[in-house]
């Protein structure tokens, strides 16, 4: 292990031995090696601390911290609190980070001061590794916090490179905002610099059942609706006019209905209506896949211009 990394990565699991091993050799082979990799085992019940073991028996960059299980929040900051990098990269454990990775946010980091948080685009896969499609954030700051107000996404939260002072000096990631405790973070994390996105893909992002923004997603739109509120109102600006979609409470068919918008708005046709046909049979009752699905057939430029036309009114 480097005596003194530079990259502290935070990788916390709970019940993700399916996708683990990958998810932690794709940070074992960066091209950047000035790195620790602390993964934070949130008391699993399946194999996935033996396999975080097994990993750090061969690597001794790996640092395997087992835990109760607290959740995700309480997780993350266990691994902020054992971080000795002055950078702090997220993985998630069904995600997989490009090679070149690190090296590009470190780099970014290097260069530019001022920044407290990189992040990049990802590249969408489904569960079975089907490619949705490349999705792309605002690179410059003033955007990122601009998408952030809306209620948008600002970064990729696994995809992102941190500095550590200004993470614990917001009081790191809190219970309370689960589980939209990265847009909580992010709120606060404006008062201590600025943002950036990169806008090559840096990590291979995987959709499933079980991933939290799918498993939490009604949740979480009343988490996000609540927190942009409260940062609206602090900023002294009017509320958001949103154009919310419905959340199922069924996981099966919010997964296959967020692999389909994906794949319409990255033009990858077939995929978008095998979902959104997914997402019929699994919910027949939800009416939005119908919709979709019917989508799915119109042309992609008129979608792209129909996908602007909504968020102009969604942010107006």
């Amino acid at each position: 292990m480097p005596a003194d990394p530079l990259v502290s990565v935070l990788l916390p699991v709970w019940n993700g031995e399916r996708f683990l091993r990958a998810a932690i050799d794709s940070i074992t082979a960066q091209t950047y090696g000035a790195f620790e990799l602390i993964v934070i085992d949130d008391g699993s019940s399946d194999d996935s601390l033996a396999i975080a073991r097994e990993a750090a028996a061969y690597d001794r960059r790996i640092v395997v911290l087992p835990l109760p299980h607290h959740g995700l929040p309480a997780a993350l900051n266990a691994g902020i609190a054992a971080a000795r990098g002055l950078y702090l990269a997220r993985m998630d454990a069904d995600d997989c980070a490009m090679p070149t990775r690190l090296a590009q946010q470190v780099a970014h980091l290097d260069a530019h001061p001022r920044c407290v948080v990189v992040g990049g685009a990802v590249e969408v896969v489904d569960a079975y590794e089907t490619r949705l499609g490349v999705v792309r954030f605002p690179l410059a700051h003033a955007a990122i916090v601009d998408a952030l107000a809306a209620g948008r996404s600002g970064f990729a939260h696994p995809a992102v490179l941190m500095r550590r002072e200004p993470v614990v000096a917001a009081g790191g990631y809190r219970g309370s905002a689960f589980p939209s405790e990265d847009l909580d973070l992010w709120f606060r994390l404006t008062h201590h610099g600025e943002f950036a996105n990169l806008d090559e893909p840096l990590l291979q992002y995987r959709r499933h059942p079980g991933a939290v923004g799918v498993r939490e997603r009604g949740r979480q739109l009343a988490m996000t609706r609540a927190l942009v509120a409260a940062a609206r109102a602090a900023r002294g600006q009017q509320p958001a006019r949103h154009l919310w979609l419905r959340a199922t409470a069924e996981s099966g068919s919010a997964y296959h209905f967020e692999c389909a918008r994906i794949a319409l708005r990255s033009g990858e046709q077939r995929a978008a209506i095998r979902h959104a046909w997914g997402a019929i049979t699994s919910a027949p009752g939800w009416i939005s896949p119908y919709g979709l699905l019917v989508v799915c057939f119109v042309p992609p430029r008129a979608v792209s211009l129909l996908s602007r036309l909504l968020t102009r009114f969604a942010t107006s």
